[in-house]
């Protein structure tokens, strides 16, 4: 069985050179020539399908601490940095001292605390409170909204509300006792699969492949949910021109154009470097024309885009 050090070796190695050489400048010297000496020697045997998922899953827990970390925090090694940590989850954790007002207590939760708090509602209920709050908070509440919920809510605000106050009394009552219990930060909406992708995706490609067949080895699922998540729209720009120039040259030109739609300037400087004079005259003219475009539709023909990049990609390792 692989012991914690050697675990820490591979997943230094997965971590790549520049990265490792990061963590190994804070550790005791001698113990860290000792891993750098093992991260250089020869390459251990082959682990098991269940060794790499333990593997993987402890990479995952670094890389989520990492997110949640602040750069100047980065440093577990630093006690100042932790004491600050310490102290701010304390105070995140210390009840709303609350003022008997129902609809002012509302003003002294978070707009994540809030929104939070509200979404475990119905969209009815929901709407009852929104009509008695400011406008821009009401505004700011919704747009934390997952889109369902948010639609529905909206179709219940287009109804006229005449909810007794003392109804509203008691939403808010509820609202402000639940949202003083949640963190005051943004909620991590992420899915274990979207949580994984990223991983994958900050993983050096020389190790992605053993590590995506040890996954799909075990669950084949999560493997091709994965597959569709690990390539994006704007991963075009980190393509060689060649690469390029295949993807372009396996899509049509309505669904290339909708997919630049709205893209970042260096996306469409990336897309149209690569096309002919002919087909980027084309495209330059069709783009001046459209106005609007359902996001809906300029989602699908990015996905299309991220699809023929993956199997270029993959084709190519």
């Amino acid at each position: 069985m692989i012991d914690r050090k050697q675990q820490s070796v591979e997943l230094l190695k997965l971590l790549g050179e520049d990265t490792a050489e990061a963590v190994l400048s804070h550790m005791p010297e001698e113990y860290a020539a000792k891993i750098r000496s093992q991260i250089q020697g020869n390459p251990a045997q082959g682990m098991r399908t269940k060794q790499k998922r333990a593997l993987l899953n402890d990479f995952e827990w670094f890389f989520e601490f990492a997110l949640k970390s602040s750069p100047h925090n980065l440093n577990v090694f630093d006690d100042d940095a932790a004491a600050q940590e310490e102290q701010e989850a304390e105070e995140n954790e210390k009840k709303i001292r609350l003022t008997g007002n129902a609809m002012k207590d509302l003003q002294l939760l978070s707009i994540h605390q809030l929104s939070g708090a509200l979404e475990t509602e119905q969209p009815r209920t929901i709407a009852i409170l929104l009509n008695n709050v400011p406008p821009e908070l009401a505004a700011n509440v919704l747009s934390l909204f997952p889109d369902e919920l948010r639609e529905d809510v909206a179709r219940q605000l287009s109804r006229e509300q005449n909810a007794p106050q003392v109804l509203v009394e008691r939403i808010s009552r509820a609202t402000v006792q639940r949202g003083a219990t949640l963190p005051s930060g943004p909620q991590d909406r992420r899915d274990h699969a979207d949580r994984l992708s990223e991983v994958l995706r900050a993983v050096p490609k020389s190790y992605r492949r053993a590590m995506m067949e040890a996954i799909e080895e075990e669950d084949a699922d999560l493997s091709a949910a994965l597959m569709k998540k690990l390539y994006r729209f704007a991963d075009i720009v980190s393509l060689d021109p060649q690469a390029v120039q295949q993807v372009l040259g396996e899509i049509d030109g309505t669904t290339l154009t909708t997919a630049m739609f709205g893209a970042e300037q260096e996306i469409v400087d990336t897309i149209m470097g690569n096309l002919s004079r002919r087909a980027r005259l084309t495209i330059e003219e069709e783009l001046q024309f459209i106005t609007r475009v359902p996001e809906s539709k300029v989602t699908s023909a990015r996905e299309t885009v991220s699809e023929l990049i993956a199997k270029i990609d993959q084709e190519g390792e």
